[in-house]
Parts: structure tokens; C-alpha cells; sequence
């Protein structure tokens, strides 16, 4: 039997890669909404949205260094506010990286159908069968992964940069066709900066490999910064590049943005090879949210938040019965799950995300004065003034959240709620019945050593 323990194999530029990778999906088809929150303005918004993200990267790169451990937030909260509240965590994540799944089949519907015509139904048979491929990747040594995820990413982040500077470089592109830059005015540029912080959400992957990591936990804030910062590049350079060419009306009629305006100026060719590249971007997003979802499964278990079978890791150090349930859950909300539950995304990401990541926030700051003498790798400066900044930036995703919810979105939120309780419930009523098997633990420095680095 194997030693139940993840393998040092993920090196600094892997975890970037890794990061920004869940972070960049498939904005040819996103920036739809981009444009209709506050046109070319959603770049500062997102500018914005990325400057404020920084604030809970700096509280996660201290915390992280901190509680190097798979689970990340879930423990961060555990040890703060105790098993309940880190139960509770966990859930939230849990459902940021399910919904992220049907944007993997949508993503590749509409770049798909630049190249060919291609029916929903054949878009969810493709999308299952990438799943089912990416299900066997994920068994494999992280290493494996790891290396496809930084081709897919560098490709990436070259390509979306050179085909930008070729629209912005271009006789079609005006810089008076970016105005009005914001046509909602300040309430669609405020609404943008509170809804986009999905498109950041993904960093958080990094305290979930944490403990396969082979580099100093004090570097790991170059993990957090790196990805935030190549992430808002290639979305503000695609939101300038297409603005200056097209209207925001066309943008809100086309299918796929990026290789339509490669064909207005042109560059069929280049249009192509966008198509080809955003495909592996939503390879790349799907694998970090799977990684990031059975890594959070795996963190639960240890805490005797949810069956200890999911804590399992397999020959090549991977929790492959955590991966099977991401597999199963993944399907369904590719394959099955009904098309209006794409439209519920956004707000849905904005409750879960908000509620997180205050949680954490408050953590932090608790954790200052409960455990001031656990080791900090990282130690974020000016604490009280990120603090109160991180706090600040989640109750606006609340709110923004909150008001564009539609009757759908509650709905969906509550079954989740529902199920979630019910397996609380099953927690703590194995607590009771098995209590030698499903006694509360919570990971900290005092009971599960960290690796020296």
C-alpha cells in the first residue's frame, strides 16, 4: 500500500501556470457579457476587480505559508471559528468549482462552431468524452498534468497577447470606436467590478496544491500575484483589442468575438488558431477546478467533514476517489444539467465567492491574535488596512450578487443548500454513532507537520 501522502513535484512557474490557467476561461464567448455590464469599460473594471482581488491574494500567501495544506480555506476557517464554520467553507467551494464545469461544453459549443456546424447535443457527447479523458489524467502524478497545463497556459497567454497587439495594430481599429468607454455609466461599471471576480477565481488553487509544492512557502505570494497579474493582461488587452474594432451591439449579436474580428481585418488564419487555442484554454480551466475540487474534497475528509474515503491517495498521489466524484459531478452539470443553469452562474459565483472570501478574511485577522506564534513564511504588511480593503471588496460581491439574482438563481442556491445540509447532517450523526472514526480534527501545525520548506 502506498504512503498516504501528496508528492513534492510542482514547481513555482507549474503553480502560476496552474493558477491563471483556472482563471482564463473561454473570454471569446464571456466578453459578451463583459461588454454588456460596461462595454470597454469592463476592462477597468476589471482592472479594478483585479486590484481589489490582490488584497485576499495577500491574506491567502500568508495563510497559505502558514497552513500549507490541501483544503486551504476549509482549514484556514476550521482553526479559526471551528468545524461548523470550516464545514460550511468547504460547501461554498465546492460550488464555485462545480459551476465551473458547464462553462468548459459552452466554451467549446461556440468556438466550435467558428470551425463547423455543430448541434448541442454533439457539443455535450464531445464534452463528456473530455471529461472522461481529463478523469484518467487526473489519476496520474500531478507532474503529468502539470506539464500539459503549462503548454496550454504559455500557449496561451502568447497567442491571446500577439493576436490583441495585431487588432489594436490593424487599419479597422479606431481609437473613437471605444467610446462611449462607459455606456452604463458608474452603476454598469460598479455592477462589472462586484460580477467579474469570477473571472478571478481560481487563485485560491494554489493553497489546494500547497502541499505539493517543492519550492519555499515564503515565495508562494509570487504564485498569487503572478497569475492575477497575467490574467487581467490577457483580458484587458482582448476587451481593448476588440472594442477599438466593433460595437458593443455587435459584440451582443456574434457567437464567438476574438476569431470574428480576426475575420473583419482579415486574418481567417488567425481566427483559427484562436478557436484552436481557446479550446485548450477550457482544458485548462477544467483542470484546475478538478484539482482544486478533489483537493478540497480530500481536506474535508481529513477533518471528518465528509466520508474519510475521499482522503484516499493513490500510487501516483493523487485522491482518485475525490477524483471520481468530481467525474461523476462534472458530467452531469456538463451533460445533464438544464442550459438556463449557465445563465445562473455569475450571481451564483458572486454569493458563494463573497461569503468565502470574507470568511477568510476574517480568519486571517483572527488568526493574527489566536495563533500569533504559528510560523508565517509570508507576512502580510499593513494588515488592518488589506483587511478592512478584503472585507470591503466581498460585502460589495455580495451585494452586486444579491441584486442580479433572478428567481432561478435562489432557487438552484437553495437545493444546494439543501443537499448540503443534509450532509451535515450525516456528519454529525456519524459522530455520534462511529465516534472513533468521525471524531472532529481539524489540521494545524500542532498535530500535522509541515514540510520544512
Amino acid at each position: 500500500m502506498s504512503e498516504n501522502k501528496f508528492k513534492k513535484e510542482l514547481g513555482l512557474f507549474q503553480v502560476i501556470a496552474m493558477a491563471a490557467g483556472g482563471m482564463i476561461a473561454a473570454w471569446m464567448v464571456e466578453i459578451k457579457l463583459w461588454f454588456e455590464l460596461s462595454g470597454v469599460g469592463s476592462s477597468v473594471a476589471l482592472i479594478t476587480c483585479a486590484i481589489l482581488v490582490l488584497s485576499l491574494c495577500l491574506i491567502y500567501a500568508e495563510l497559505t505559508g502558514m497552513l500549507p495544506y490541501a483544503g486551504g480555506a476549509n482549514i484556514w476557517i476550521s482553526n479559526s471559528f471551528g468545524w461548523n464554520s470550516g464545514w460550511l467553507c468547504f460547501w461554498c467551494v465546492m460550488l464555485l468549482y462545480i459551476m465551473a464545469m458547464p462553462t468548459v461544453s459552452y466554451g467549446i459549443a461556440s468556438m466550435l462552431g467558428y470551425l463547423f456546424p455543430v448541434t448541442f447535443l454533439q457539443v455535450k457527447i464531445i464534452a463528456a468524452v473530455i471529461l472522461l479523458v481529463w478523469f484518467i489524467l487526473t489519476n496520474f502524478e500531478i507532474k503529468f498534468l502539470a506539464r500539459i497545463q503549462n503548454v496550454l497556459f504559455w500557449s496561451t497567454l502568447v497567442i491571446s497577447i500577439l493576436a490583441s497587439i495585431t487588432f489594436i495594430g490593424s487599419e479597422q481599429w479606431s481609437i473613437n470606436t471605444l467610446k462611449p468607454i462607459f455606456p452604463k455609466g458608474f452603476s454598469g461599471y460598479s455592477a462589472a467590478v462586484g460580477l467579474l471576480v469570477m473571472k478571478f477565481v481560481g487563485f485560491d488553487l494554489i493553497p489546494q496544491l500547497s502541499e505539493e509544492t517543492n519550492f519555499p512557502r515564503k515565495r508562494l505570494v509570487v504564485a498569487f500575484i503572478g497569475s492575477l497579474f497575467l490574467t487581467v493582461l490577457i483580458y484587458c488587452l482582448a476587451v481593448i483589442g476588440v472594442g477599438g474594432i466593433v460595437s458593443q451591439q455587435w459584440v451582443a449579436e456574434t457567437d464567438v468575438v476574438d476569431p470574428r474580428v480576426a475575420d473583419i481585418i482579415g486574418k481567417h488564419w488567425l481566427g483559427v488558431v484562436l478557436v484552436v487555442m481557446g479550446t485548450g484554454t477550457c482544458l485548462t480551466t477544467l483542470s484546475g477546478f478538478w484539482l482544486s475540487a478533489s483537493r478540497t474534497l480530500y481536506g474535508a475528509a481529513k477533518q471528518r467533514q465528509f466520508p474519510i474515503v475521499f482522503a484516499k491517495i493513490n500510487k501516483n498521489g493523487q485522491p482518485h476517489i475525490a477524483n471520481i466524484l468530481v467525474g461523476v459531478t462534472s458530467v452531469y452539470f456538463t451533460v445533464f444539467a438544464p442550459e438556463t443553469w449557465v445563465n445562473y452562474i455569475y450571481t451564483i459565483y458572486g454569493i458563494a465567492a463573497g461569503l468565502v472570501y470574507l470568511m477568510v478574511v476574517l480568519s486571517f485577522l483572527k488568526l493574527r491574535k489566536k495563533q500569533p506564534n504559528w510560523e508565517r513564511p509570508f507576512y502580510v504588511k499593513h494588515a488592518n488596512i488589506v483587511a478592512t480593503v478584503g472585507v470591503l471588496f466581498c460585502i460589495w460581491i455580495l451585494i452586486a450578487s444579491v441584486m442580479a439574482m433572478e428567481v432561478g438563481a435562489w432557487l438552484t442556491l437553495l437545493g444546494y443548500a439543501v443537499i448540503g445540509i443534509g450532509f451535515w447532517l450525516y456528519a454529525r450523526y456519524k459522530q455520534k454513532s462511529e465516534p472513533d472514526v468521525w471524531k472532529p480534527f481539524i489540521i494545524n501545525p500542532e498535530n500535522t507537520p509541515i514540510n520544512s520548506k
